[in-house]
């Protein structure tokens, strides 16, 4: 017999709707009663109806997701994506599968509509948006996710399909290949006419005639590959490379050359879009271009829970990811390579295998494309901050400064803004704060609330703080600040049971939030990392370094690989998603103390370089300057930081006349940024203030390579019209005559 509701209240001695109250955690509750309640619950083994309770709060907590092909490895990986997000959230995923039907797609449209899910992220069949009807008539949230559909805008990711099967194809013809066979989806699939042409334009750039019998179109199914592969083999003029436009398609090429007894990449060169993940670890074969499939499910479960969070409606956001061009054997390309290093397990890592981030293609090349080739490309362009006079906030003031050129004024930015009177005193109200995660600070506050901080001071940019320290212990300050304590990986079973990193769809929504807070204000939006280096050792504990990197260094090296592979897969779905809309990419480390690096030189190579050059290889990649901000005397690393990649230096512990030295010596190379002192700020006079302000910007700001910010982390300590005049004189002092943006 199941257990009612009543049941509950009168084991408990009170009314059903008292029980009520306490299932949806009602303030009118007695602590009391709520303990008798919740006892009476466990007693019975009461389950609340979801239903019930969804009829009430007229929301599921659901979602659909809705596919093409599940088999497939690139929706299963996608699937993943969307579920980790969703779940995160509190929300479970319906998964259905189309297999490419414009009737199972209209059924399952059916299915959980009645279902009545809060939201649907789906792949559609076509690009026909009245297949896609019954979302549009109901108003349900919908993401499209890997395609486009034609006449409804809505918020949409996918992967770069044109600018990946232009690189792959490019390659080929580098190679040497003219007559390129292409086997894609089916014509009324986006993707399958994106990648088509990303094809036509490689060969239109490369001078070669497009040839309509090399191009067929199927299903994204191996079958399908396999008997268009046999058709072309069978045609008059046989190709020399096959590009399959999807890995299912690629198996069924392979199928049919098996059956001709063709061998790849000896009697013919074929590459294929997306990966087999399993396959290529354990036989790195085929040359692919591969999405970002996790990715792509995480921003799109991210937009769909952003709609369903947000009161306003969102406008639509058109989300582009790029690819990466990954060079193996299946190409030919070093092949006679191959033939002196047979295959072996585990495969050695250097057996060959190239990656390349594949750019979007620039406006003159879409222009090229909608001018030369007849296509309905789909391309998105963001509107230019208009200048601004030299009091109020600039992004482009910083970028002139992060290419060594002089701007209206020195730009301005903080990064540990941690005063929640300070916010008070210049935005004339509480401010609204935000869960501050596992990272350092204690105050975070909201996106909306940063971004106008920043405009009514004229601040040039502001952080989007992503700090975080897995297994690390910390206590609050009486300054309100989470100082370390300790961390509690000790030993080899400690890494068992390192801390999962956030949920990927929660960390680009706050930075979605941050970009919305700020965008038309003028103010940037810049990111801030944890190094993997400094959440090594306060994983570990301060106290065993560095005698633990002598004692136990193949325990250290593993945890520093995980989480260098953990940051630098952050770092990259950051940029892959946000990287044109950040001024540049920040890296917090600990890396020196007084006496200089926490370890030799020999141990600063082999430990921290390469696995630095991994972490900000993403950002490197999109072209965008990285910064790094360290404690200690770090004077003599500073060519090791610039040999690893570093464009931007904040040096906490040195002061002016130190950083003039620096910047004068590497004067082209390395930006800086900091140092005014907090100490003046505590105590010295509006004139100190002013005069300090004064020296900062004669000694740094002029020839541009200078950000001005303070040394340390704004505290509650700090008067709040101590730092208002310190941006006044800095709009006075950092004034550089002669230039008019305005």
């Amino acid at each position: 017999m199941t257990t009612t509701i009543s049941d509950v209240a009168k084991r408990a001695g009170v009314s059903p709707v008292t029980v009520s109250r306490v299932l949806n955690n009602a303030n009118n509750v007695s602590e009391t009663t709520r303990i008798k309640v919740q006892q009476a619950i466990a007693e019975l083994g009461y389950v609340p109806s979801s239903v019930a309770q969804s009829l009430r709060s007229k929301r599921t907590n659901t979602i659909a997701l809705i596919v093409p092909d599940i088999q497939n490895p690139f929706w299963t990986t996608a699937a993943r994506g969307v579920e980790d997000a969703a779940q995160s959230q509190g929300y479970s995923v319906f998964l259905c599968n189309t297999d490419e039907s414009r009737r199972k797609q209209l059924h399952y449209l059916g299915v959980v509509i009645s279902q009545r899910v809060d939201g649907v992220i789906i792949a559609p069949y076509d690009t026909d948006a009245e297949n896609l009807a019954p979302l549009r008539r109901r108003d349900i949230p919908t993401v499209l996710i890997d395609r486009y559909v034609e006449g409804w805008d809505v918020d949409t990711v996918v992967g770069d399909s044109r600018a990946g099967a232009r690189a792959i194809v490019k390659h080929l013809i580098d190679l040497g290949h003219r007559h390129i066979a292409v086997i894609t989806g089916s014509a009324k699939t986006s993707t399958a006419t994106e990648r088509l042409l990303g094809y036509r334009i490689a060969l239109a750039e490369a001078g070669l005639p497009y040839e309509p019998a090399l191009v067929k179109f199927g299903e994204y199914r191996a079958i399908s590959g396999e008997w268009l592969t046999h058709q072309l083999l069978n045609q008059a003029q046989k190709p020399t490379a096959i590009f399959a436009s999807n890995n299912a398609i690629a198996m069924g090429v392979i199928d049919a050359l098996d059956a001709r007894g063709l061998r790849v990449p000896t009697d013919i060169t074929l590459v294929c879009f997306d990966d087999l993940p399993g396959v290529s670890r354990l036989f790195p074969f085929l040359t692919t271009v591969v999405q970002p499939a996790y990715e792509i499910g995480a921003n799109a479960a991210q937009l769909l829970l952003s709609q369903l969070q947000s009161a306003e409606k969102i406008p639509p956001r058109h989300v582009v990811l790029p690819t990466r061009l990954i060079i193996r054997q299946s190409c030919g390309a070093s092949l006679h390579e191959a033939a002196q290093a047979p295959f072996s397990l585990p495969l050695r890592r250097e057996i060959d295998v190239r990656v390349r981030h594949v750019r979007p293609l620039t406006e003159e090349e879409l222009q090229f494309t909608n001018d030369g080739l007849a296509t309905d490309a789909h391309s998105f362009r963001r509107e230019k901050l208009q200048p601004t006079t030299y009091d109020k906030s600039d992004s482009d003031r910083l970028c002139k400064a992060l290419r060594f050129q002089e701007a209206d004024r020195v730009p301005h930015i903080e990064v540990e803004l941690l005063s929640s009177q300070l916010y008070t005193y210049v935005l004339g109200r509480q401010v609204r704060k935000v869960a501050s995660g596992r990272g350092p600070y204690n105050l975070q506050v909201a996106p909306q609330d940063a971004a106008e901080f920043a405009q009514r001071l004229g601040i040039d940019a502001i952080a989007c703080d992503f700090s975080c320290y897995p297994n690390s212990l910390f206590a609050i300050t009486a300054e309100g600040i989470r100082q370390y304590v300790d961390g509690t990986v000790k030993g080899w079973s400690d890494l068992d049971h390192l801390e999962p990193a956030p949920p990927l769809a929660d960390q680009l929504n706050k930075l979605e939030e941050h970009l919305r807070a700020a965008d038309g204000s003028g103010v940037g939006v810049f990111v801030n990392f944890t190094s993997f280096f400094q959440a090594t050792l306060r994983a570990v504990g301060f106290d065993s370094i560095p005698a633990r990197f002598h004692e136990d260094r193949f325990f250290m090296e593993r945890l520093l690989d995980m989480l260098t592979e953990r940051q630098e897969a952050f770092i990259r779905a950051v940029c892959d998603r946000f990287a044109s809309d950040l001024a540049f990419v920040m890296v917090t480390d600990e890396i020196a103390d007084a006496n200089g690096s926490f370890l030799d030189e020999t141990h600063m190579n082999d430990l921290y370089v390469k696995r630095m050059k991994r972490m900000l290889a993403p950002a490197k990649a999109h072209g965008k300057p990285v910064a790094i901000r360290t404690q200690g005397d770090i004077n003599r690393l500073l060519p090791l930081l610039h040999e690893t990649g570093f464009d931007i230096v904040h040096p906490m512990a040195h002061d002016l006349a130190e950083l003039a030295t620096m910047k004068q010596q590497w004067n082209g190379k390395l930006v800086f940024m900091g140092n005014f002192p907090t100490s003046t700020l505590l105590s010295g006079s509006r004139a100190q203030i002013q005069s300090q302000v004064g020296s900062f910007c004669q000694s740094l700001g002029v020839g541009g390579g200078y950000i001005f910010s303070t040394a340390g982390a704004l505290t509650e300590a700090i008067p709040p019209d101590q730092f208002v005049a310190m941006v006044q004189a800095l709009h006075k002092c950092g004034h550089i005559p002669g230039q008019d943006f305005s």
